[in-house]
């Protein structure tokens, strides 16, 4: 194999997972040359990989000269084989328009629109657990690839560190004391928390002496607004992609730091530079889509629609009462636990294990894991 196409097209968490993939691939195949096609926003995350030699963008929104221009590329590169963890029809379609000559994918059970299985002809087995790692390793899986260790290869550069370090000073934070940041998401997504809540929990960790960073959108400045006092620095709208990788391996440099954020990219990006995270899970089965490791702080007890995978409450009327269920007491005492004071700092990814410290009184009970799936 002199030359391999990973299709990982989106979203920003879900090219993270295939990292893992990537670096397998890089072992097993040490010499081939790997071409990883995307979308361009996800794009800046393989920067300086150092198992992709060359990134195609795929042309989400250009029409058909765009396609065209696509294609020409993509046969260009004389893939001798495709790897799809996505399991689509848009990217198996990116697989057989590449012309190569082996096409692995998803186990026709794993794929996420079951006909991409048209597209491939070779299939991995069914996926060791239902995380988007474990199906990323299952459709390398016909190239020998391996599973191995989740080594992800994201990492940032020292000036791009220090740019960050730089951009916290001028909000008026230390970037060498220790720092908790939030990401703040869609105030009307089913997996948002409430203004209220992070205010809570934010001034609750400034009083033990921390700094709080609010990330998020330049649509998240008003949220951050609210939440916003003494301690808490706004950072919302002001870090591009890189800046968070950049942002969240900086921070991972330093003990008792950590991320709290809903599941999103940045989540899932923490994860793989090593800063410990907090996630806030509510409806979702965190096995499936939560952070591959850290704390993941579930509540579904009494909710006939958990687990959930809906953008919007579909309660009626729309009580989000999952989230609601998750305290700002138990959010502090999680984060202090997934990254205590003290601790080495992380140079590696974060130790798996983490514990939810457990509901309030009156709170919904954390979710079971779903059990690994057998081949």
């Amino acid at each position: 194999m002199d030359r391999l196409g990973i299709v990982r097209l989106s979203a920003i968490g879900d090219v993270v997972h295939a990292m893992p993939l990537a670096m397998a691939l890089r072992r097993r195949y040490p010499d081939a040359r790997i071409t990883w096609i995307v979308e361009a926003k996800a794009a800046p995350l393989l920067q300086g990989h150092p198992a992709v030699d060359g990134v195609l963008l795929f042309p989400r929104r250009e029409g058909v000269r765009g396609w065209v221009r696509f294609v020409r590329g993509l046969r260009g590169r004389r893939l001798d084989a495709t790897v799809d963890p996505q399991g689509n029809w848009k990217s198996g379609l990116v697989g057989l328009l590449s012309g190569a000559r082996i096409r692995t994918g998803l186990h026709v059970r794993d794929c996420r629109e079951r006909g991409n299985a048209l597209f491939t002809n070779r299939r991995g087995r069914r996926a060791a657990g239902p995380h988007g790692v474990d199906r990323a390793f299952a459709a390398g899986g016909p190239l020998d690839a391996g599973s191995g260790p989740d080594e992800w290869g994201l990492h940032a550069t020292a000036a791009e560190k220090e740019a960050w370090r730089a951009r916290c000073r001028e909000a008026g934070a230390d970037p060498d004391g220790r720092i908790f940041a939030m990401h703040l998401t869609d105030p009307d997504d089913v997996r948002s928390w409430f203004p209220e809540a992070w205010a809570e929990t934010a001034r609750a960790l400034v009083a033990q002496g921390a700094q709080v960073v609010l990330n998020g959108s330049a649509e998240r400045r008003d949220l951050a607004a609210r939440i916003a006092g003494p301690g808490i620095f706004d950072l919302t709208g002001k870090d591009d992609l890189r800046g968070l990788v950049a942002q969240f391996a900086a921070m991972a440099e330093q003990p008792g730091n950590a991320l709290l954020s809903p599941d999103s990219g940045p989540l899932h990006i923490a994860v793989a530079v090593g800063l410990p995270v907090v996630c806030l899970s509510g409806p979702q089965d965190p096995a499936r889509t939560g952070p591959r490791k850290g704390i993941a702080l579930t509540a579904w007890e009494g909710l006939p629609c958990a687990p959930c995978l809906e953008r919007r409450c579909i309660l009626d009327p729309p009580t989000r009462a999952c989230m609601r269920a998750i305290t700002p007491a138990r959010v502090t005492a999680a984060l202090v636990a997934a990254a205590p004071a003290g601790a080495p700092p992380r140079g590696a990814p974060a130790s798996t294990g983490g514990r939810d410290p457990g509901p309030d009184r009156g709170a919904a009970a954390p979710c079971p894991r779903e059990a690994p799936r057998g081949p």
